[in-house]
């Protein structure tokens, strides 16, 4: 057993606490979270089939469970069952910004404490979590992190600006020429992907749940109001796009199905998008169809509002491996690059 390193007394004040039943999943592996949880009673799984290992028991007060993607923004590297009847306090970043403001010492430990469990399960021989799942691919150093800090989302917003001002060109009224960035509103209530490779972002893009903050104009644009599903069941994808060098590879396919497998989790029904003509075949392919008439992005000129069905295509393009086969079979190549090196929202 891991001994519970965190004394989840004075944190009970600050953070909320959730109740699992016996078999309610807390992680699933390869989803991406916002959050995570210290035990604080009952008795909980991991599932370390894919080491040929028997399952590992969790059941000591005060013990983390997901703080490795919650503090590396990978995606869940193990599935987290309940065994029994059991509660834990939610960590995520709102509830720790107010511990900080309140009792910053204690905040520091914390914050200190769930590096130090993270790296122990990382690297010892007491590994809980492997590392980063690997579905198929043709680039298995390629890895999804989801944005969980400011530094991460910086290097995103320059990604934007190199591909969108550098690489093809174009103007965007949200250009910060002497940072060489691009960021906008939905930043601050979405959550935004990034693709690594050796250390170096290739590849970036966003997700905003409708019911989580204004989406502006977007929701005009697209339609979205006429949706049975908004806004509680729907969510927009923008900002999608992958350096030239890394154009026509598995970073794309990569991205869109860590978009699929987050939205899906969080119960979105419809996903919507918007294309330049161009790409319309390629979006087609994977289950989009058109919503609202063409309008003119500040961006990418003229575009065509386009939604997704999660009910009906989510479970396929949560899988890379199903995404990369739909894709041979029905879009030639060059709409693959053409996504890469043409589309941005």
């Amino acid at each position: 057993m891991i001994k519970g390193l965190i004394d989840v007394g004075p944190l009970q004040p600050f953070f909320p606490k959730v109740r699992f039943n016996a078999g309610d999943v807390l992680r699933e592996k390869g989803q991406h979270y916002t959050d995570a949880y210290l035990l604080v009673d009952g008795r909980v799984s991991v599932d370390r089939k894919a080491k040929r290992l028997p399952e590992f028991l969790i059941e000591d007060s005060g013990c983390p469970i997901g703080e490795i993607s919650f503090l590396r923004g990978v995606s869940a590297t193990a599935t987290v069952i309940a065994k029994t009847t059991s509660s834990a306090l939610v960590l995520n970043a709102s509830t720790l910004d107010q511990l900080a403001k309140h009792e910053p010492a204690l905040a520091a430990q914390l914050l200190r404490q769930l590096a130090t469990v993270a790296d122990e399960r990382m690297s010892g021989d007491n590994l809980v979590l492997h590392s980063t799942t690997r579905a198929f691919t043709a680039d298995p150093d390629i890895k999804i992190l989801l944005c969980q800090n400011p530094e991460m989302l910086e290097k995103a917003q320059r990604l934007r600006y190199k591909v969108y001002c550098e690489e093809l060109h174009r103007q965007s009224p949200h250009a910060d020429h002497q940072k060489r960035s691009i960021s906008d509103d939905l930043d601050e209530v979405g959550h935004t992907f990034v693709a690594v490779k050796n250390g170096e972002i290739i590849g970036t893009g966003r997700v905003n749940l409708s019911a989580e903050g204004s989406l502006g104009l977007y929701q005009e644009l697209y339609g979205m109001a006429e949706s049975k599903h908004h806004p509680h069941g729907t969510a927009v994808i923008t900002k999608f796009i992958v350096r030239k060098s890394h154009r026509g590879g598995p970073t794309s396919i990569k991205l869109i199905a860590a978009f699929a497998r987050f939205t899906v989790r969080n119960s979105i029904k419809e996903v919507f998008i918007d294309s330049v003509p161009a790409l319309l075949p390629y979006y087609k392919a994977i289950g989009f169809r058109h919503g609202k008439q063409a309008f003119v992005h500040e961006e990418n000129g003229l575009s065509y509002p386009l939604v997704l069905d999660l009910v009906r295509h989510g479970a396929r393009l949560s899988n890379e491996r199903s995404v990369r086969t739909y894709l041979d079979m029905i879009v030639k190549a060059k709409f693959l690059k053409l996504i890469e090196s043409m589309h941005g929202s």
